[in-house]
This record gives C-alpha cells, sequence and structure tokens, in this order.
C-alpha cells in the first residue's frame, strides 16, 4: 500500500506529465495551422496545373513523352511517409501497418523493389527487416519544402527517365481534419493526372513555342507540385495527430489526478481518524489509570 508520501510524488509527477503534454499540444496546434494554411493556398494551384494538363494532353493526341509513356512493370519504387518523431498516436503505425500490406498485396520483395523513405519512423522500422532499402529523406519544418521536394523529383524524374524503375507508388497520410486522416496510396510515375469537374477551355489560347514543348515543362513542374502537396498532406496529418494525442493525454492525466487525489485524500483522512482515536484512547487510559 502507498504510503502519503508516495502518492503526494505521484500527483506531482502527473501534473508534470499533464504540463507537458499541454504545452505539446499547443506547439502541435500551432504548427498545424501553419501547415493547413500552406496546404489550402497549394491545392487551388495544384487543381488548375492538373486541369491544364489534362486539357493539353486531350488536344494533342497520343504524344509520348517520357513521364506519361507506360510500360512493363518489372522495378517499383515504393516511398513511404512518416514521421521523424513519435507522439503522435497511431500516425505511424497506421503508416508502417499499410506500407506492409501493399508489399504484400503487390508482391514486392528486393528483387523488383526499392523503398524510399521521408521521416525518419518508418525507415528504422523497415531498415530492420528488409534489405531493398534506398534514400532516407528528413521532414524539417524550418527548412524550405519545396526546395526539399525540388531536390528530391529532380532525382526521381531522372532515374525514371533513365529506366532505374517503371513505377512510382508513394504512401502517405492525406490530411482531412485535426482528428482525421486518410491514408492514401498513390502512383505517382507513370503520371495520370485525376480528372477533376471543372474542364479549362484553350481554344483561345496560343502556344510559344508550341504545345509539345509547353507540354515538356509542365510535366517535370507537376511531379514537384504534386510531392509538396503530398508532403504538406503529411506533415499537416502528423501535427494533427500529435495534437490530437496530447490532448488525450491531458485529459488522462486530469483523470489519473483526480482519481489519486481521491486516494490520498481517503487515506490522509483515514490516518488523522486513527491518530486522533490513538490519543483518545491514550488519554482514556491515563485518567483511568
Amino acid at each position: 500500500m502507498a504510503s502519503l508520501k508516495d502518492l503526494r510524488k505521484r500527483i506531482q509527477s502527473v501534473r508534470s506529465t499533464r504540463q507537458i503534454t499541454k504545452a505539446m499540444k499547443m506547439v502541435s496546434a500551432a504548427k498545424l495551422r501553419k501547415s493547413q494554411e500552406a496546404l489550402l493556398s497549394l491545392r487551388p494551384y495544384a487543381y488548375k496545373l492538373i486541369g491544364l494538363i489534362n486539357a493539353l494532353k486531350d488536344r494533342m493526341g497520343d504524344y509520348d513523352h517520357p513521364l506519361l509513356s507506360r510500360r512493363e512493370i518489372k522495378r517499383t519504387r515504393l516511398v513511404i511517409m512518416s514521421s521523424d518523431r513519435g507522439l503522435c498516436g497511431s500516425y505511424n503505425s497506421n503508416i508502417i501497418k499499410k506500407a506492409e500490406h501493399y508489399i504484400k498485396e503487390a508482391g514486392l520483395n528486393a528483387d523488383n523493389c526499392v523503398m524510399d523513405f521521408i521521416g525518419k519512423k518508418a525507415y528504422e522500422y523497415f531498415n530492420k527487416r528488409y534489405t531493398n532499402i534506398g534514400d532516407n529523406y528528413r521532414v524539417d519544418d524550418k527548412s524550405s519544402a519545396y526546395q526539399n521536394v525540388s531536390y528530391f523529383s529532380d532525382r526521381i524524374i531522372e532515374n525514371y527517365i533513365e529506366g532505374d524503375f517503371d513505377s512510382l507508388v508513394v504512401i502517405y497520410n492525406e490530411f482531412k481534419s485535426a482528428m482525421s486522416q486518410k491514408i492514401t496510396v498513390q502512383r505517382l510515375f507513370p503520371i495520370v493526372t485525376p480528372e477533376y469537374e471543372e474542364v479549362l477551355s484553350l481554344d483561345n489560347f496560343m502556344y510559344e513555342p508550341n504545345k509539345h514543348e509547353v507540354l515538356d515543362e509542365l510535366l517535370p513542374k507537376y511531379v514537384k507540385i504534386e510531392g509538396l502537396r503530398i508532403m504538406l498532406e503529411g506533415l499537416a496529418s502528423e501535427h494533427g495527430a500529435r495534437m490530437t494525442a496530447m490532448e488525450n493525454a491531458t485529459k488522462n492525466s486530469d483523470d489519473m489526478i483526480k482519481r489519486l487525489s481521491v486516494v490520498y485524500n481517503r487515506r490522509r483522512q483515514s490516518t488523522i481518524t486513527t491518530e486522533l482515536m490513538e490519543i483518545v484512547g491514550g488519554k482514556e487510559a491515563l485518567e483511568k489509570g
């Protein structure tokens, strides 16, 4: 049975933990707001770019571009996005489970797949269990996300055109809200732009120097913008998951403090009652003696 001193120490320890989780929640909320604003401002641009590429493709017929051409998939490059740090609930574990399920379902192995990672949590997990490990890119809010994505995209495009792999698949968390994220498996290469209801009309435009060169410039741009969107989706999802996890941890700390305080007060009341009874009993014994 814990003593009153032990209970006081435990209550103080939980209070200190609550202060930390509350502060982490506030930090994550600030980072979430920043990432969410960047993501929401990027999405309209990304959607317009996709609409422009779709409209150009429709007017060019069967244009054979290396990033658009389909070929037999002999080797896949799998990119898995997780976080660099923990304390974000099931964010990383869900990504890892989805990636393992996809690897098994698609029949990927060391002979036909290389795995790249954005964030070190998934990298640390798969690096202990698989041999087909490629690059590991860190997630850093302080640096320029577009510069990181641009460097990564240039290397990926070059490797794809050279035939190092035939398909690029990205697994990441798509941001829905602070409490809701959707794990998404997206095939990035060969480029298959999604169709949206809004169709751009390019009938009254002139192309300089021509449609083919315009599309040649837009396709690498699309890869970079889509990579940046995926990066921001993952960052916003991570901050939302961490904020939710820290909020739940703070609530659990409050509940634990209440339960421990009840136990402490009852134990203290029982101790005081026992001491009073001993004093009264001692006084009566002295009077009788």
